[in-house]
């Protein structure tokens, strides 16, 4: 899975489509977000990020990821939105 599959959609209602796997290990997940598996680890044990157990095995559902994503998904800041309005707005 690379990093560009992230954002691209095939009708999925978040706009977002993670690939054609329903579920990820920890280990697929963390290299997916580019996260250490430690960090999935703790965010699990926070409740943050949801996931399955099965026995000591945890799995993560596709289409919870693509919702956690969503849910943290942060508005540009002033600063952000400015430059971005600059970069428009420039002549060619």
């Amino acid at each position: 899975m690379k990093k560009s599959d992230i954002g691209k959609s095939e009708g999925r209602e978040s706009g977002m489509d993670l690939g054609t796997r329903e579920f990820y290990t920890v280990s697929q997940l963390a290299n997916l977000l580019q996260l250490t598996e430690m960090t999935i680890y703790r965010m699990v044990n926070r409740g943050e990020l949801p996931c399955y157990e099965i026995g000591r095995v945890k799995r993560f559902r596709q289409r919870d990821i693509e919702q956690f994503l969503e849910s943290r998904r942060s508005p540009a800041t002033s600063r952000q939105k400015r430059e971005t309005q600059r970069k428009v707005a420039a002549p060619k």
